[in-house]
């Protein structure tokens, strides 16, 4: 599969980042935008599993992508990125295009 091919395939697919209790809290430590985050984990869920039957009444391709707090931080590192939201968006896309390119 050519890397172009990925690109257009990883566009139509909506990446869903997924975190557990313990991960999320720690991302929200780790973050350079801490308030950018909901208030709890419980109510980041509620509004996660919201966006997944969204998507699923939508017809809407998703997966749902597990974060983790220590691969996402030397990520950024690497890229030279703040952990904010907007790295953590480009985060959600360079694992959904690995994920693809690794099927």
């Amino acid at each position: 599969m050519s890397s172009q091919h990925n690109k257009k395939e990883s566009a139509a697919i909506i990446g869903i980042p997924w975190y557990s209790e313990r991960s999320w809290k720690k991302m929200k430590e780790i973050s350079d935008d801490p308030d950018s985050f909901h208030e709890s984990y419980q109510i980041w869920l509620a509004h996660a599993d919201k966006s997944v039957v969204i998507l699923t009444n939508r017809n809407k391709p998703f997966e749902r992508l597990k974060i983790d707090p220590i691969s996402y931080s030397w990520w950024c590192k690497n890229q030279s990125l703040k952990r904010d939201k907007e790295s953590r968006r480009k985060y959600i896309q360079y694992l959904l295009e690995n994920q693809l390119r690794n099927s």
